[in-house]
């Protein structure tokens, strides 16, 4: 997949023609994945359009705008799906103002002579571009709103589920296991004390899920190992002011400081709880685990 970013609000010329799909793209949910999908069903070669940063961190304020995939990631699934182009608008003020005739000429000088996109997409100055105007000036085709057990998929309800730590119902939405890409970061080393080492994960700008502890699967040079994740701010040692995201790795021991791991989510074990002592924190972690390995697998401690 080629990856081109627009910035200053520069569009280049492809004389090559592309079927887009247009959107934010966050989590690459289902509803997302059908967009792809469509859009690499036509003998155009395939492109998705998105923009850095969220287009509300300038809109609504809000920063950082927590997300349930950041750029690096989107990337990452989005080439997954075997599309051609990513082109990946900066979204500036002048983007945000941008009349729709010029959005739309813009588009065609990147070669896009096919648009895909939602029923409910609008893009341009103040939102005044919509499916009407996309449908006069390109092969159109507007994607229903996807839904699954009568409910829509969209970025909106697997935050609310991930707020909630439905996790297993958010990844069935996401069509993958909600996931987090982040360096190790050093700690207190609080979890050798308890026999139970944790790296510490630098979560940047992704949407957590409820605090508490899940089983997890660690994505780490090519390979993947089972572990326990702990979302919260270790009220029974340690408490911390900020939420964590510290990750114990079954079977494995290696110094990880400053290395890349991908944290992906399975299932919510228990809320995160202050414990009487350390005595009564360390056996329910054994338990924990125990629960972890019997239902994904390996020995029991």
């Amino acid at each position: 997949m080629e990856v081109i970013w627009i910035k200053n609000g520069i569009f280049p010329e492809f004389k090559e023609e592309k079927c887009c799909a247009i959107g934010n793209f966050d989590g690459v949910h289902l509803g997302h994945q059908e967009l792809i999908k469509k859009c690499k069903s036509f003998s155009y070669k395939s492109a998705v359009l998105t923009f850095y940063p969220h287009p509300f961190t300038l809109l609504k304020g809000i920063n950082p705008y927590r997300q349930l995939a950041p750029i690096n990631h989107k990337v990452k699934i989005i080439e997954s799906l075997g599309v051609d182009y990513l082109f990946i608008v900066e979204f500036t003020k002048e983007i945000a103002d941008m009349p729709k005739e010029l959005f739309i000429t813009n588009l065609k000088k990147l070669g896009i002579v096919s648009v895909v996109c939602g029923y409910d997409f609008t893009f341009g100055r103040k939102a005044e571009g919509n499916v009407v105007d996309l449908k006069e000036n390109f092969d159109f085709h507007e994607i229903p709103k996807f839904q699954l057990d009568n409910v829509r998929v969209s970025t909106t309800y697997i935050k609310e589920l991930l707020y909630s730590g439905e996790i297993k119902r958010a990844n069935l939405m996401l069509g993958r296991n909600f996931s987090i890409i982040g360096k190790v970061v050093h700690g207190k080393s609080v979890g050798h004390l308890l026999g139970f080492p944790t790296a510490n994960i630098d979560y940047g700008i992704y949407y957590l899920p409820r605090g508490g502890v899940y089983a997890v699967r660690v994505h780490y040079c090519g390979k993947i190992y089972l572990g326990m994740a702990n979302i919260g701010y270790n009220p029974t040692i340690d408490f911390s002011e900020e939420i964590k995201l510290e990750v114990n790795i079954f079977s494995f021991n290696d110094n990880i400081y400053g290395e890349e791991l991908e944290i992906c989510f399975l299932d919510r074990i228990r809320a995160e709880r202050k414990f009487e002592s350390r005595s009564d924190l360390v056996n329910q972690l054994i338990t924990d685990k125990n629960k972890i390995l019997e239902l994904y697998g390996g020995d029991s401690l």
